[in-house]
């Protein structure tokens, strides 16, 4: 497999596992929720208090972010058989991951930036419905299967 298909597919299913993980496993799974609420409950009930501002992010070594990194770093374990077949698709598995991470931190941190730049990102946390916009660094699977939908104007017209 060539360079180039390794690191599309691998973009593709970052993406998708982004979003699967968020809406079924993160949110909606009644098998997980007890390990998972901590992140619903507060993650999404502070950023929701605070207009997308969540502290718990400021400190990488927080609770928090502590969680999300050991989350991303198992997944990246069990996808470590990748490295000795699809090298590149691995590594862009990686870049996913941190691009994520740094992502979604940010727009906890520096609000403004995330609502200019992610704004389905806070139409999840701040729109009526937070069960939309799954998707944190593009919303591409989301409008795959319908579940994008800006419900308010996050971003103020300049």
């Amino acid at each position: 497999m060539t360079i180039v298909i390794q690191v599309l597919l691998a973009w593709i299913y970052g993406h998708l596992l982004e979003y699967g993980i968020h809406k079924y496993i993160l949110h909606n799974n009644k098998k997980f929720n007890r390990i998972f609420k901590r992140h619903f409950g507060t993650h999404h009930r502070i950023s929701r208090k605070n207009d997308m501002y969540d502290e718990n992010y400021i400190n990488p070594f927080s609770i928090e972010a502590r969680f999300e990194l050991i989350g991303l770093s198992f997944l990246l374990i069990i996808h470590l058989p990748f490295v000795f077949f699809y090298p590149y698709f691995f590594t862009m598995l990686v870049v996913s991951a941190s691009i994520y991470y740094i992502a979604h931190r940010a727009a906890h941190i520096n609000v403004e930036w995330g609502k200019k730049w992610l704004p389905w990102h806070a139409e999840h946390h701040m729109g009526k419905n937070q069960h939309l916009n799954w998707g944190v660094r593009l919303p591409l699977i989301d409008l795959l299967f319908g579940t994008y939908k800006l419900q308010r104007q996050v971003v103020e017209n300049e």
